[in-house]
């Protein structure tokens, strides 16, 4: 495949450049790209003498596009900010890409074009963009917004266990956030890209369907199926098609685009007749690509556009056999124009989803399609659900922790009706727009959506098929390296080695999945919080929460920790038994949990009142004696010279040390 080599290379320079700084990096495989050639050039003077070189060829063009590679990936890259310049930082100006709506207000995702400065001065900012938060503001996206706030670093909320938050806003170029008001913010103009009036678009389809005849859960249903728009489905409603293993429904994928495309295939049948098909193919192409604008330009939608496009141009040069190709010269493409896209888990599972069932699928079904084509149909059905789902579980695993065990019936039922849906919501939603609300499909579309639901809560209860796993990198680098090269030893009819070689891999991820998996330590955070007296507790990849009451003594044991809240002013007069009894309750802990090592956290509010930790028996069997944010800075200060002054070194502030993490 001739794009093997060249997305290769421009796959390992975009992971380069995310590390290196300055384009200069660049430069320098690109110079030896070029130096090479003109070597090889030099020497390949007869055509034997070139004949033999013609492999090394291959060198220079990965070098080519690796320099390609870190360029766009450095050239891509936001800016970043200096501490003076994020302090100075007053105001900015910026386009909205994106809003997200709650309860106590918008999310806008703002690319910003301009920064205002203390002194009034105003500068460019490069590829900068940040989340604004508002308490609410009538806006779309395309618009041009000037608002007063200032600027500060997005970091993983240190109350909580890190999942890496930080770090995914990065690879998707959001380095900062701003808050400010509504009144804050005026709204300066209108950007009248394409991608804007997709969105507007967007959302005038979105209030038709909110305003026609549909049951509300239907029209939900019908923004996130049509639109990509999930915010509207109850949490309950995703784990319960994430559970069945048919989350992809709910977003635009690729799926989607070859339902239309298939649509605008079937009506457009007469041209086969009358053998145009190539026309047929363009004019379905162009179908797909209005899909896709009507809907907003969703990233998914828009690769499997791109992918689309390229096997229709191969189709076109009587290029058959190369779908293969097709898919690698789309993504190709699309880390050319927007090199983040190689973390974004809708692309990778895009991709090896798409490659699994080229590879897989037409090799591995028994049944000739010539002479059995409804049975073809039905073993391609399974089997195109069956490799997707085995080339892509380690991916969910990675990102989702979880594997759903009985996607294959769920998909078996629900995929057949899913074109017909799609065709029926399709020809409602244009008639909306025409102000035409016809209650047959209406209910056709409420009874589809019914059946989908039924179908999917007769599969959980049959109980809950998930595996909670969540795969370690090792193991999904060893399975993808296994199928790809699985898939190869199939397509090519390789020796028997080749094999042997892939089934290591694949055999080697499933035996160390159980030592390499992703368990991190059982532990608990001490939050830093001025109202609560609250904990975070991580068991078994499970995290609950624990609120301490207020004007009370209280306790709780986790595992080998023993927790103790004191928040009372009248503590003298209402220490429990338990904690009075001092010596002989710490000579019994002693004896009873030694062997344990059972470790012991005292904590201290805002109601410990005037009394000093000298009031606390048997202070130095505490390992750590932990002072809340609700404690004044004046008492606190105090507490903290007095523990120096009584030779304890085990006191930790939350307000200056920060959230205390333990391992329980």
């Amino acid at each position: 495949m001739t794009f093997i080599l060249p997305l290769s290379a421009l796959v390992a320079g975009i992971l380069l450049g995310d590390h290196l700084n300055g384009p200069v990096w660049g430069l320098i495989p690109v110079v030896l790209a070029v130096c090479l050639y003109l070597f090889l050039l030099f020497k390949s003077k007869t055509p034997l003498r070139a004949l033999r070189l013609n492999p090394v060829h291959h060198v220079w063009v990965f070098f080519l596009f690796l320099g390609i590679g870190v360029f766009t990936s450095v050239y891509h890259q936001p800016y970043e900010f200096s501490q003076d310049e994020l302090n100075s930082v007053i105001g900015a100006e910026g386009e909205v890409m994106d809003i997200q709506s709650f309860a106590g207000g918008d999310l806008l995702e703002v690319k910003l074009l301009n920064i205002v400065d203390k002194s009034g001065k105003i500068s460019g900012c490069g590829n900068s963009k940040i989340l604004l938060s508002t308490d609410g503001i009538s806006t779309k996206k395309g618009d041009i917004i000037m608002y007063k706030g200032k600027l500060s670093p997005i970091v993983d909320d240190p109350n909580y266990r890190s999942v890496g938050y930080t770090d995914r806003m990065r690879r998707n170029g959001f380095l900062y956030r701003s808050t400010a008001n509504a009144d804050n913010i005026k709204i300066k103009g209108f950007n009248n890209s394409l991608f804007s009036r997709s969105s507007l678009w967007r959302d005038k389809i979105e209030i038709c369907l909110e305003k026609s005849s549909l049951d509300r859960n239907t029209v939900d249903f019908l923004i996130a199926f049509l639109l990509g728009d999930k915010s509207f489905i109850s949490a309950e409603t995703k784990n319960s098609f994430s559970n069945a293993g048919v989350a992809h429904v709910l977003a635009l994928s690729g799926m989607h685009v070859a339902i239309v495309m298939g649509i605008f295939m079937m009506l457009l049948f007469p041209l086969a007749l009358a053998g145009l098909n190539r026309p047929r193919y363009w004019i379905a192409v162009v179908g797909i690509w209005i899909f896709a604008f009507l809907t907003g330009f969703a990233p998914s939608t828009f690769r499997a556009c791109i992918m689309a496009t390229f096997v229709v141009i191969s189709l076109s040069f009587q290029r058959r056999r190369n779908a293969g190709n097709a898919l690698l010269a789309s993504c190709f493409v699309i880390l050319l124009l927007t090199p983040s896209a190689i973390y974004d888990v809708g692309l990778q599972l895009s991709f090896l989803s798409v490659a699994s069932i080229l590879m897989f699928a037409a090799q591995l079904n028994p049944v000739n399609r010539h002479l059995h084509p409804r049975l073809h149909f039905v073993t391609s059905s399974v089997l195109v659900s069956l490799v997707a789902t085995m080339g892509t579980w380690v991916l969910v695993s990675y990102y989702f922790k979880r594997i759903p065990l009985l996607f294959l019936p769920a998909n078996l039922i629900i995929l057949p009706f899913l074109p017909l849906y799609m065709f029926v919501a399709i020809i409602y939603t244009g008639l909306l727009m025409f102000g035409i609300d016809l209650s047959v499909f209406a209910y056709i579309l409420d009874k589809g959506y019914s059946f989908f639901i039924y179908i999917i809560d007769s599969i959980a209860s049959i109980g809950n098929y998930t595996l909670d796993f969540k795969a370690t990198l090792p193991i999904v680098v060893l399975w993808i390296i296994g199928i790809l090269v699985l898939g190869y030893a199939i397509n090519k009819r390789q020796k028997m080695a080749v094999f042997i070689i892939a089934s290591i891999f694949l055999i080697g991820s499933v035996i160390a999945a159980p030592f390499l998996a992703a368990s991190p330590a059982d532990s608990m955070i001490f939050q830093r919080k001025y109202r609560d007296i609250s904990m975070v507790f991580y068991e078994k990849n499970e995290e609950s929460h624990t609120v301490f009451p207020r004007n009370m003594v209280s306790r709780i044991i986790r595992n080998q920790s023993e927790i103790i809240s004191v928040d009372c002013k009248g503590f003298a007069d209402s220490i429990p038994v338990w904690l009075k009894s001092g010596e002989q309750l710490y000579s019994k802990y002693d004896k009873v949990y030694k062997s344990k090592k059972k470790k012991r956290y005292l904590l201290l509010s805002s109601g410990f009142g005037d009394l000093s930790l000298k009031d606390i028996p048997g202070l130095d069997k505490f390992d750590k004696v932990i002072l809340h944010s609700s404690i004044r800075k004046k008492k606190e200060k105090a507490l903290i010279e007095e523990a120096k002054n009584m030779g304890v070194s085990t006191i930790h502030s939350l307000r200056l040390d920060g959230p205390l993490e333990e391992e329980l």
